[in-house]
């Protein structure tokens, strides 16, 4: 007597629904255990036999994904009692997996991207999904014609040898992205707003920006949409994409045809439901207003501002829901703000997991929000961005969950869940550099000492030129001194260096810097520096003549106090992507020691993503320094300008006030004043690697003294383009800078390689 899994029972089985089920036997097992079937089924010896039952069991053991076919046989052991059999033949094992045709990918990167392996059982489904994530990963390879099949071979008994069969052709490349019936933005501004889908150029060799992906030319079309809500397109719609490809099966067309609507402009404001403020303090607060052009992205920031406004006042599952009427015959749009409250909330316990190394004060310091306290939206974030900003942690993986304890409404626990990752660094690296001529390079570092939040570095370099451009610094920086809200460091530091034209100073000093927060993301420091400083090798006649006012005041010790505040809104420190940095600082030099100046520094920057990954960098310096009680200024202590650190058109120091020696030769005396405006874009060409493409503008100047009223002030100014790559022994910068309204007497361009990261 039988039975199929989706056919009708045996008639001769029917006959038996109804009697006690006295024992239940699987059949057919070769390497499955039995327990493994009986687990599956659901009638036990003792119940009466259906018919329902019987058909659900067949159902669950074939979910098990390890047979071909099942029988159901029953036999009457008496006249109330029945002996149910499940009769299965097993699917073939997966003795083999080869791969054909694979000409462009190699077969051990396709093994990686397949979930079935040899040995396992034979699962078509789970076959025709391998299919599947082969083909995307061919075209996320730029492969867009690639088609993946599969073949099944009988080998040994209850065995096959599964074959991948690939025809991956050539890459395509997209070659032209066409918008058709937009008529309010150019082709290529759209292009620009397509993260991730570009036409093929110079360098898409190196970042794939040629390659066609479907699933990411789909996220780049919602990027599209956004982008035009954003500009009050509010009605924009795209009609589904075309795809062309040339004869040759090498280049791809992509036509998108575009209902941009009409620009909406924005209506009235209004605030509804449970409502904790005046409507006054609510129109305040949002910043999308009447008569400006709609922006999506506004209004989202408008949600946000509420609902944490709520949430301050505890109330941390408030909804705060945007009605929007659009207006066709007044192109606006009015929104209704509707609130709804819900209860009073405040924090309960606060747990974090995941950190096996850094200890548990040193991310609670970080943190706005306490046991007990009320609920706050702002205060929670705030708290999540300080300790992503400390840098122990993975990108994206500091998580915080709110959890309502069992029975508690009015209580939410915080469960901060982290993913360490390496804080140490030891690097050994030699190069060139056209700044230090040949070095060798060794740094060991850790920002998150014994896990305890301490930084601790030394950095060594030795250049093998003539010019013996060697540096040594130990520094060490706890940001939380004796757990209290003050930081402590110090540095220990010798350079050797060689001024252009000049002669060598070699340098051996000390800094000892304390500082304390004295507002958000702001923090004042005093550092008392100790230096004492000599020269050698004097190069020119002029200047050996002339010692006593141009080589005499370097020499001796520098003994001075920095006092400085610094406000540093940057996401990342090392590499910025946004956010901003402003730092003010005044030097006093004259407890004690050889020189008497007062120097102050102010330094500004802007850091912001433009669109997709573009990033837009800005510095912005400013500074002078003035001699006290008569003394000569030292001239190491002047500013100079040129090099890779600032206007990188010119010459290391190559701007500013020099002295043309009796030979003809200028020599850089460096100003009492100057200013410095960098401004860069930045752009990655392989983001896993860390290699980057920068253009950049620089514009400023060092003078003798502060220019009156009359005087010239003028600016020198200069372009270039460069790369970066953020390598294992640290960043490393190829630029090529040329200068605007070039002098006789300088050099068109100038090549860098340095290495030290950018501003």
């Amino acid at each position: 007597m039988a039975s199929q899994a989706n056919g009708a029972l045996d008639s001769r089985l029917e006959k038996l629904i109804g009697k006690t089920l006295g024992e239940i036997q699987v059949q057919g097992l070769k390497r499955l255990e039995k327990e493994a079937v009986l687990g599956k089924i659901g009638m036990k010896a003792g119940q009466v036999l259906s018919q329902e039952q019987v058909r659900s069991d067949i159902k669950a053991i074939f979910g098990m994904g390890f047979f071909d076919d099942i029988e159901v046989t029953a036999e009457a052991l008496d006249t109330q009692r029945v002996k149910l059999a499940f009769n299965v033949k097993e699917r073939p094992v997966v003795s083999r997996v080869t791969f054909e045709g694979n000409e462009r990918i190699g077969t051990n990167d396709l093994r990686d991207v397949i979930k079935v392996k040899e040995w396992s059982i034979l699962d078509v489904n789970k076959v025709k999904e391998d299919v599947a994530l082969l083909q995307k990963h061919y075209e996320d390879k730029g492969f867009y014609l690639a088609k993946v099949s599969f073949s099944l071979r009988p080998g040994r008994t209850d065995q096959v040898e599964l074959t991948y069969r690939i025809n991956d052709y050539d890459k395509v490349q997209i070659k032209k992205i066409t918008f058709l019936n937009n008529r309010h933005f150019s082709d290529e501004k759209l292009k620009s707003v397509l993260a991730e889908t570009r036409e093929g150029g110079f360098f898409s060799f190196m970042n794939g920006s040629g390659n066609f992906k479907e699933s990411s030319f789909k996220v780049d079309l919602q990027r599209l949409t956004y982008w035009y809500l954003d500009h009050g397109f509010v009605k924009f719609r795209y009609e589904n994409p075309v795809v062309t490809v040339s004869d040759d099966k090498k280049w791809l067309y992509l036509s998108v045809y575009l209902d941009e609507g009409e620009q909406y402009q924005m209506g009235s404001t209004e605030f509804s439901g449970d409502l904790l403020f005046q409507k006054e303090e609510l129109h305040a607060d949002v910043t999308l207003a009447q008569g400006e052009t709609f922006s999506i992205s506004k209004r989202n920031l408008d949600i946000q501002k509420l609902t944490e406004k709520y949430q301050d006042l505890g109330y941390a599952f408030v909804n705060v829901i945007p009605k929007m009427n659009v207006k066709d015959d007044s192109r606006t749009v009015d929104i209704d703000y509707g609130f709804e409250k819900g209860n009073l909330v405040h924090f309960g316990e606060i747990n974090i997991v995941g950190n096996s190394k850094t200890h548990d004060k040193v991310i609670r310091r970080e943190l706005k929000i306490n046991e007990g306290e009320l609920y706050s939206g702002t205060k929670l974030r705030i708290s999540r961005e300080n300790v992503e900003r400390l840098g122990y942690f993975a990108p994206g993986e500091v998580v915080f969950n709110t959890v309502t304890p069992k029975g508690k409404n009015d209580i939410l626990n915080v469960e901060i869940s982290i993913k360490e990752r390496s804080t140490g660094t030891i690097t050994l690296g030699a190069g060139y550099g056209s700044v230090q001529g040949f070095f060798f390079t060794s740094t060991v570092s850790e920002i998150n000492l014994m896990g305890r939040g301490q930084t601790v570095s030394l950095q060594v370099q030795y250049s093998a030129s003539e010019t013996k451009n060697n540096s040594f610094n130990l520094g060490f920086t706890d940001p939380y001194a004796f757990d209290s809200r003050w930081s402590m460091g110090f540095d220990l530091y010798t350079i050797s260096f060689d001024v252009p034209l000049k002669y060598h100073t070699r340098k051996l000093g000390f800094d000892v810097r304390f500082g304390h927060p004295i507002g958000d993301y702001t923090n004042a420091f005093i550092t008392y520096k100790n230096e004492g400083l000599n020269i050698g090798d004097v190069r020119d006649q002029d200047l050996a003549n002339n010692h006593e006012n141009l080589v005499d005041p370097d020499i001796g010790v520098l003994s001075s106090i920095v006092w400085s505040v610094v406000r540093d809104k940057r996401n990342n420190r090392f590499e910025t992507t946004d956010g901003e940095y402003q730092s003010l600082s005044l030097e006093t030099a004259g407890l004690g020691g050889d020189k008497n100046f007062i120097k102050w520094s102010l330094n500004s920057r802007f850091y912001r993503r433009l669109v997709g990954d573009l990033v837009f960098r800005n510095s912005i310096e400013v500074g002078q320094i003035t001699a006290i009680s008569g003394d000569q200024l030292p001239p190491s202590e002047k500013f100079y300008l040129g090099g890779p650190n600032n206007m990188r058109g010119y010459d290391l120091f190559g701007l500013g006030p020099t002295l043309v020696t009796s030979s003809n030769r200028r020599i850089p005396l460096g100003g009492t004043f100057q200013t410095l405006g960098l401004f860069e874009l930045e752009y990655p060409l392989l983001r896993e690697a860390g290699l980057k493409f920068v253009t950049f503008f620089d514009a400023g100047n060092t003078w003798e003294s502060l220019p009156k009223n009359g005087e010239p002030f003028t600016l020198r100014t200069d372009l270039g383009f460069g790369f970066r790559w953020f390598s294992p022994i640290g960043p490393l910068r190829f630029e090529f800078g040329y200068p605007l309204a070039r002098r006789s007497d300088e050099s068109e361009s100038q090549f860098v390689f340095f290495i030290g990261p950018p501003f």
